[in-house]
């Protein structure tokens, strides 16, 4: 029996996706990185990965280190092309998307200059994801991703089309285009280009849109301008959603229909 400690001061938030993952991936291919203590068996490392790993029932075998050799190790039972290595490629990426940071703490102990000198800062930690990977670890919260499709109501006067754009930026960059020495063909491309940068107000469209015929509104919602039908926008290529998502918005609505 292992006496290694949790760390009291984990920098990780792991949210019960990030546990599921990390589970899955110990039983379905095995242990893959270690974790890391210090002298007092505390965790630096890996608290995530002990914690599911205990919970399995995983043997540990402890292996001391001073920090000044990298300890590598080997997995005699995979080779480069086997499915499971590959998987266990894939989950130890994808695991460390589905934790997030605890801000508070992070502060705590160091401030924004510390963070500059590893090239971080608060606003890379993000902390609108922040706040949803804490509401997610909480488990006397409800939190729920369903998705509801937006309803275009009349609020007043339908706005003219000029109003629904910008083409300032755009007939800016068409003008540097045009008087460059660029072959044409080059020229071609950077027009296609330019259109990038027309600017829409989406306000507007939308209460162009909600005035509209259907045939119309029907075109807006192939040009994306608009999101009526999320399944749509995600045919059409304009939005994804990862199949987490689309497995609790089935359960969502699902339950809505029970």
């Amino acid at each position: 029996m292992s006496d290694i400690k949790f760390d009291p001061k984990n920098y990780r938030i792991h949210t019960d996706s990030n546990k599921r993952i990390i589970r899955k991936s110990l039983e379905d291919c095995g242990a893959g990185r270690s974790v890391l203590v210090d002298k007092e068996n505390v965790l630096i490392a890996g608290n995530g990965v002990y914690e599911q790993a205990q919970e399995l029932g995983l043997k540990v075998r402890i292996i001391e280190s001073n920090g000044k050799e990298l300890i590598v190790v080997k997995r005699n039972d995979l080779s480069s092309a086997d499915d499971k290595r590959k998987l266990l490629a894939l989950a130890d990426n994808h695991a460390s998307d589905t934790s997030m940071f605890d801000i508070d703490m992070i502060l705590e102990d160091f401030t924004e200059d510390d963070l500059a000198l590893w090239e971080m800062s608060i606003d890379d930690i993000k902390l609108e994801e922040y706040e949803e990977g804490k509401a997610e670890s909480n488990e006397d919260k409800i939190y729920t991703k369903k998705i509801v499709s937006p309803i275009y109501t009349p609020t007043g006067d339908k706005p003219n089309i000029n109003e629904l754009f910008n083409l300032e930026k755009f007939h800016e960059l068409l003008s540097k285009i045009d008087n460059s020495d660029l072959d044409g063909e080059v020229k071609g491309f950077l027009r296609f280009a330019a259109h990038r940068h027309v600017s829409f107000n989406y306000g507007k469209i939308a209460e162009f849109y909600a005035h509209s015929n259907k045939e119309i509104q029907e075109l807006m919602e192939d040009s994306a301008l608009v999101i009526i039908d999320f399944n749509k926008a995600i045919e059409l290529g304009y939005a994804k959603l990862k199949e987490e998502i689309s497995e609790q918005f089935s359960k969502d609505y699902s339950d809505d229909e029970e």
